[in-house]
């Protein structure tokens, strides 16, 4: 029987038609999920239209927060200052430096561009607050001057994150919006909500490379991009645990630095782009701010049967610039033992204003040997572990820098004990018994195979790690403060770790957070001993729960680009279908970015964090880079093409594709077969050669295997 060929305008058609389909799909498989808040946001203050994320407040509702800010706290004494002293214009900046005299950050200042010099002015009350920090933005030179009161042409800033030297000019990172998260030792903890970077690109002597360092440094800067979330206070050095803050402020020679001195240099996020500022001697317009998460429920009622107490649960992610990055580009630990993903972890439970108060310290990380997966377009990516040889050193050295840190440490690893990730279990605990046979102190490690252990719903059976580190628990206890003058020290940490840190590790961070609540309510007697928080405080639990999926969704977005799996557990307290659901729509999110976004995003967090320095008279190291798109393209429309010619064969045969084959099986073959095979062909290369089609860093293209 006679059959009709394919024409070259059907070909085209079809190919145009595959193309638009891959497209689609290109284009809106990933989709970011808005970040659920755990008590109903704020509002964004001082946001541009396009920056808010709540209801935008006024600008007199904004000073006033900030004037409130200041006169709750050290404003006083500024203000007291400024009045012994006539109330000159500056009297309040010329007060005496350090914590007895003036407000040691700036809460508010006004931007005015000026051509190619910045003018940053503190205000405070609408006055000027003291010397203006001006900033040329062609020369990057930096001052502090006398200026007249800017009062138009101003765009409202709250910090100044840092100044970043590109070898054609500076660009001056400022933050522009921020929105109140929590409380944190009686000062407001903010989020960083919008910033603003500004250059002067247009002198002439930008050129290409200088561009994209700008794109990323502002893709690295912005929250809605890979900024991830930043946070910062006015006072209270955040950057710090609770017990690290009552340690440094017991020290007369630490309480009488700045803040920048005294912020924990791990989670000092910003710390590399403040140098330019800090080394000039201008610090009180740069708020240490460390990047994570914060979050609070604020205005608990905990009743004991005498009386109603109020209470507040503040939970902080404090994420470690040291090895810091995306999923894939970095795992494990680099030669000087800072491993990726890092994170510490606090809850801070405050129960009547302050007349009991109590920290738990947890920290997350990556298992602390030199391994690497590195994106390769495969969904299970081989893993690649250094031996032994390399390895020992460097656990030892993380170890004891846990040690020094927190004392001791319980590691407890939640990675699977068989398969591709129990090699690295394994490996994980020779390094481990390798350490105590050395003679090193400080760390055990406790393995607990979570998929084993809870299946994909079991989730009753963490009872068991509960029960092998109950001990560990009440030895570590957490650092607690009261009014009758009862007080304790945290004396231990729990290192959890599951192979991205992410999914498994929150699951078991949330059930000790809940564990070290419940504790503090027994010992307050405000619960039964024996009793749990859903029994005695339902709606705190649910409330508690959000809180903790929120922290570990937050994580996720910044380490992943997806929030957390298993999170609707920790959310609900249940384990469903539609929880799996959830979590196979974020394993593929996952891949995805992965394959295509991270290496970009690698760059940014590289340059904003130090770990790349722009030098002058240096080559950049910018290299092109191949893209599947072509080849997927490609496979997509051989597909759709033998496909639509299957249709027209076996409608040419008047049957099934039986009939088809018997009355034409050449057409069969050259029409159907041979553009499947070539699909298989170009699918089978693309995956070949995958590494080179991946979405790379540039910047520091090596530290994803830094032992090679």
């Amino acid at each position: 029987m006679a059959y009709s060929k394919t024409s070259p305008g059907q070909i085209a058609a079809q190919l145009a038609a595959g193309a638009a389909l891959f497209g689609t799909l290109y284009y809106t498989f990933y989709k970011k999920e808005a970040a659920l808040p755990s008590d109903p946001t704020p509002p964004v203050l001082g946001a541009t239209p396009q920056a808010q994320t709540g209801s935008p407040a006024s600008q007199a509702e904004l000073v006033a927060a900030l004037d409130r800010e200041a006169q709750n706290t050290a404003g006083k004494r500024w203000a007291a200052q400024r009045k012994a002293s006539g109330g000159g214009k500056h009297s309040m900046a010329a007060a005496g430096a350090g914590r007895g005299g003036q407000l040691e950050l700036y809460p508010t200042m006004r931007l005015q561009r000026l051509g190619s010099i910045a003018v940053v002015q503190p205000v405070w009350q609408g006055e000027v607050a003291g010397p203006s920090l001006t900033v040329d933005l062609e020369t990057g030179t930096l001052a502090l001057a006398e200026h007249p009161k800017v009062d138009k042409g101003y765009v409202d800033v709250f910090g100044v994150l840092g100044l970043a030297r590109l070898e054609a000019g500076p660009a001056l990172v400022v933050i522009t919006a921020v929105e109140q998260v929590a409380t944190l030792r009686g000062y407001p903890l903010y989020r960083v909500a919008a910033t603003e970077v500004l250059a002067d690109s247009r002198n002439g002597r930008w050129k290409a490379a200088d561009h994209r360092f700008l794109k990323l440094l502002r893709s690295g800067t912005d929250p809605r991009l890979y900024g991830g979330s930043l946070y910062f206070s006015h006072g209270g050095d955040c950057t710090l645990s609770q017990q690290r803050y009552e340690a440094a402020t017991a020290d007369v020679a630490a309480g009488a630095r700045e803040p920048w001195q005294r912020a924990e240099p791990a989670f000092f996020w910003n710390r590399s782009l403040a140098a330019p500022l800090l080394e000039a001697g201008m610090g009180r317009f740069v708020p240490p701010a460390f990047c994570g998460f914060g979050g609070e429920i604020a205005n608990v009622q905990l009743a004991d049967g005498y009386r109603v107490h109020s209470a507040s649960i503040t939970l902080l992610a404090r994420r470690s610039l040291h090895r810091a990055g995306t999923r894939q580009w970095r795992r494990g630990a680099d030669l000087e033992s800072s491993v990726a993903n890092f994170v510490e972890s606090e809850q801070v439970v405050v129960i009547d204003g302050g007349a009991v108060q109590s920290s738990f310290v947890q920290v997350r990380g990556s298992i602390p040997l030199l391994w690497s997966q590195t994106p390769c377009l495969k969904y299970k990516i081989p893993i690649r572990i250094a031996p032994p040889s390399r390895n020992d050193s460097v656990f030892a050295a993380h170890a004891r820098a846990l040690a020094d840190g927190y004392k001791e440490c319980v590691g407890i690893n939640l990675a699977n004990q068989t398969g591709r990730e129990g090699k690295l279990s394994a490996a994980y605990a020779a390094a481990a018994r390798e350490y105590a046979t050395d003679g090193g102190k400080g760390f055990r490690l406790e393995p607990f195979d979570f998929h084993k252990q809870c299946g994909a719903t079991n989730y009753a059976r963490l009872g068991l790690l509960w029960e092998a580190i109950v001990a560990d628990f009440r030895r570590f206890g957490y650092w607690f403060r009261d009014n009758a003058g009862t007080s304790s020290t945290q004396g231990g940490v729990f290192r959890t770790n599951c192979i991205d840190c992410l999914d498994r590790t929150n699951v078991v961070q949330g059930m000790l957070g809940k564990k070290q609540l419940e504790h503090v309510l027994v010992r307050l007697g405000l619960m039964p001993e024996g009793a749990t928080l859903p029994q005695a405080f339902p709606e705190v639990d649910e409330r508690f729960r959000v809180l903790w999926a929120d922290h570990g969704d937050e994580v996720s977005r910044q380490y992943a680009g997806t929030g957390a799996m298993k999170s609707a557990f920790t959310r609900t307290g249940k384990r469903d279908i539609w929880g799996l659901l959830d979590d196979g729509a974020k394993s593929l999110t996952r891949y995805y970015l992965n394959n295509f976004e991270d290496g970009h995003k690698q760059d940014a967090l590289d340059l904003v964090t130090g770990g790349y320095t722009v030098v002058p008279g240096k080559p950049p190291p910018f290299q092109a880079q191949g893209s599947p798109a072509i080849p997927l393209l490609a496979v997509l429309a051989l597909l759709v093409l033998a496909f639509s010619n299957l249709q027209t064969v076996k409608a040419s045969a008047g049957g099934g594709l039986v009939a088809a084959g018997l009355q034409a099986p050449t057409a069969l073959l050259q029409q159907v077969a041979a553009p499947l095979l070539l699909a298989l062909a170009v699918l089978a290369l693309v995956m070949k050669k995958g590494k080179y089609l991946c979405d790379r860093p540039t910047l520091l293209p090596d530290a994803a295997v830094p032992w090679h």
